[in-house]
């Protein structure tokens, strides 16, 4: 796996969430990260390839990269993907 430009503050690792569960999920995480904070979400619903992008939009948390499997240098399978977000600056 290619490694961010910098390391996570945090990692949610979310398997099984759908993606309807999953942007209120990363939402509470982020109240709890500092303002500028890297957080690694790991998803396994291919949902997330477009909710996270637009969860990012409206929520004003850059989207700072993403990786879709199948990656077999992430480790990852077809249905995952991992997200990179940091938590809006106020």
């Amino acid at each position: 796996m290619t490694a961010p430009e910098r390391l996570p503050d945090r990692v949610l690792d979310a398997p099984g969430v759908a993606c309807v569960d999953l942007t209120p999920l990363i939402a509470g995480v982020m109240r709890e990260l500092p303002p500028g904070a890297l957080l690694e979400v790991r998803s396994d619903d291919p949902a997330a390839r477009m909710g996270m992008p637009a969860w990012c939009r409206l929520t004003s948390n850059p989207l700072h990269r993403s990786v879709e499997g199948p990656d077999p240098d992430a480790g990852l399978t077809s249905d995952q993907t991992i997200f990179y977000v940091t938590k809006k600056e106020h």
